[in-house]
């Protein structure tokens, strides 16, 4: 236990300024277009009360269309909203192959100290595993706290003759995003999520093949990804499946593929890969 605190505080201090540069991009990207946005509108509002005469808020809204929404500016800024969890998304699946493959680079390849540590080997697969995990949750997290800001921001910018209030939860269940990142029931969150582990210890186990045998593991690796993807996707295909049948088989699969992933790394770890 100790080995594995250990190598996983190393991985985690070895991305955490990446990690902070992510979370500083999401903060600036989404509070600074948000905040860009509504000044922009609002600007324009006071334009079209000085030329059309109108003296408070309430002419303009039953002049126009009526009040916006939240989920409505959100949307008219959605690059600066989304862009950057789209950026965070393709920097972690990039970073779950990266987190192996960086201790192989360099003439003194670091992966054959980590490997002569005096520590269970499969330490180091759990260590890795529970980085990538973290720093997911991580930003899954960061973006829930930042979504009240973002409320609290339309309400201070926008008069309430404006706009329409709504609370977070309904905001998330209208985003398309955010519904697979923040799912609303606990059985989603065990099948986005639990997806979402199952594809990184597949990751995990096709660079271990691919590094285990080379030229060879290439091909391996590619028909093992293949089938595994092709296992997670079938109940997707299958029309003569109730909603929960569907759910528990999709569940079952996840499991399998995560356990046998799990066992092909730790074979490949203990006796394919030496020092």
């Amino acid at each position: 236990m100790n080995g594995y605190l250990k190598l996983t505080l190393f991985e985690l201090n070895r991305f955490w300024k990446i990690y902070a540069a992510l979370i500083g991009v999401t903060l600036i990207s989404q509070a600074g277009g948000f905040v860009y946005h509504l000044r922009n509108y609002m600007n324009s509002v006071h334009r079209q009360m000085a030329v059309r005469g109108f003296r408070n808020y309430s002419e303009y809204r039953e002049a126009f269309r009526g009040g916006d929404s939240f989920h409505s500016f959100v949307s008219f800024a959605e690059p600066w909203f989304s862009g950057p969890v789209v950026l965070c998304a393709a920097a972690m699946m990039v970073y779950v192959l990266f987190i192996w493959y960086r201790d192989w680079l360099g003439k003194n390849t670091f992966i054959y100290r980590l490997l002569m540590l005096p520590t269970e080997r499969l330490n180091l697969f759990w260590a890795k595993l529970t980085a990538i995990m973290a720093f997911v949750l991580g930003l899954i997290a960061f973006q829930i706290v930042l979504l009240p800001v973002h409320l609290w921001l339309f309400r201070q910018i926008i008069p309430p003759e404006l706009g329409i209030s709504e609370n977070i939860f309904d905001f998330v269940r209208n985003h398309r995003l955010l519904q697979i990142l923040i799912p609303s029931t606990f059985p989603e969150f065990l099948v986005s999520y639990g997806i979402g582990l199952t594809s990184v210890t597949v990751a995990f186990a096709c660079v271990l093949i691919e590094r285990s045998f080379r030229l060879k593991g290439v091909f391996g690796a590619i028909l093992y990804a293949a089938a595994c993807g092709t296992a997670l996707l079938a109940p997707n295909f299958s029309d003569r499946l109730y909603p929960l049948e569907a759910f528990w088989l999709r569940l079952g699969i996840g499991v399998v593929l995560l356990a046998v992933s799990i066992a092909l790394s730790w074979l490949l770890l203990k006796r394919k890969i030496t020092v």
